[in-house]
């Protein structure tokens, strides 16, 4: 029966990816920006060993882990001015699984609302977006554990919005090799988005070229635009440690190495190096080899053929390497504390955007 169970969940993750996996353009792009300081020290590559509450945006599945109540909160500074703030929550429901909440929102603040003929407007809107998911996930076996995450999602500008649900799936097998495990996840299969509200009323003259016509109102049209779906794979190992291939009583190491395939841009790899000393104090370092269209100082004013010709003789479009770091520090490192926390902290590079650094908070009660 549980093979069954396994065989059947690995068959829907492929053959939603084989359906929709298409180039194109998607909403909600907040949805791709990474969850927590230790996955994103990683470089990402956490698709099979996570198993905090930011397991909700990686792979639902990782929440079956949790053994007592976890709260993560993450707030920090993104791009451009806009704050980032994650809120996860899991609480173990005894035989039955583990249920899960999370709360993603991207604030991009007050902005000044211009026109062709206004540049200097003080007129000021605000520009967010937000998602909050309920999740769950189980251990079907002491080796596999399968979640889902289901979410609305919604984005606000102005006085329009738009909104969709959306549906994340994972799992997670443990193997009993040095700490062998696999991961998978589709991320973001959903409806729909549109974007509706009175910013798209607009005054018009249906008939410029007559004289004394007064202005009609009409309705901007706008099209449907779907969630930034996503396929993740991974591995994860440990060749050093306790009970590892390399045994080592103080030292642990970890790698991690993840397949990303979203619907509207390139695949890429990403890997992550993680040591644990003394059992509290972690150490890590990611890599992503991601793709990119256009270098850092590429010159604007060139046309596409020079462009494009410029591109090809300094390499300067494929995939590049771009790094983080961070360390974590857990309770275990001070027995006088009663309670169970974890402190991470990591730091991404983004290229031309510069970098960006998290600190995660993660406690269990």
């Amino acid at each position: 029966m549980k093979k069954n169970i396994i065989i059947t969940f690995i068959a829907i993750n492929c053959c939603i990816l084989a359906q929709f996996d298409n180039a194109g353009t998607s909403a909600a792009n907040f949805l791709k920006i990474g969850v927590g300081s230790r996955g994103m020290a990683l470089g990402g590559a956490f698709t099979a060993n996570v198993q905090d509450p930011s397991a909700l945006h990686w792979n639902p599945a990782g929440i079956a882990h949790a053994k007592d109540i976890q709260v993560l909160l993450s707030q920090y500074n993104w791009i451009a001015d806009m704050k980032h703030s994650y809120f996860g929550l899991v609480i173990p429901v005894g035989s039955l699984g583990n249920l899960g909440i999370s709360l993603n929102n991207l604030d991009m603040g007050e902005m000044k609302k211009t026109t062709e003929f206004e540049q200097d407007s003080k007129v000021v809107f605000r520009a967010s977006d937000i998602a909050l998911g309920l999740g769950f996930g189980r251990k079907i076996s002491d080796r596999f554990s399968i979640g889902l995450h289901g979410k609305i999602v919604r984005e606000t500008i102005s006085f329009s919005n738009a909104t969709a649900f959306g549906l994340d799936m994972g799992s997670q097998y443990h193997t009993d090799f040095s700490g062998l495990t696999l991961g998978m996840a589709i991320t973001n299969f959903g409806t729909k988005m549109k974007l509706e509200g009175t910013d798209l009323k607009v005054d018009t003259d249906p008939y410029e070229d007559q004289n004394a016509n007064p202005d009609v109102i009409a309705q901007l049209q706008t099209e449907e635009w779907p969630l930034p779906m996503s396929f993740r794979v991974g591995v994860a190992f440990t060749p050093i440690g306790p009970t590892s291939f390399i045994k080592n009583e103080t030292v642990e190491a970890s790698v991690s190495v993840d397949y990303y395939d979203p619907r509207d841009y390139n695949p890429y790899y990403a890997g992550g190096l993680e040591i644990k000393v003394l059992g509290g104090l972690f150490l890590r370092m990611g890599l992503e080899n991601k793709f990119i269209q256009f270098s850092d100082s590429h010159d604007d004013s060139m046309d596409s053929n020079d462009l494009t010709d410029k591109l090809d003789k300094d390499n300067s479009h494929g995939y590049i390497n771009k790094t983080a770091f961070g360390f974590g520090l857990s309770s275990k490192m001070f027995p006088f504390i009663p309670y169970n926390f974890t402190l991470d902290y990591s730091v991404s590079d983004m290229g031309i955007l510069g970098q960006v650094t998290r600190l995660t908070f993660t406690i269990g009660l």
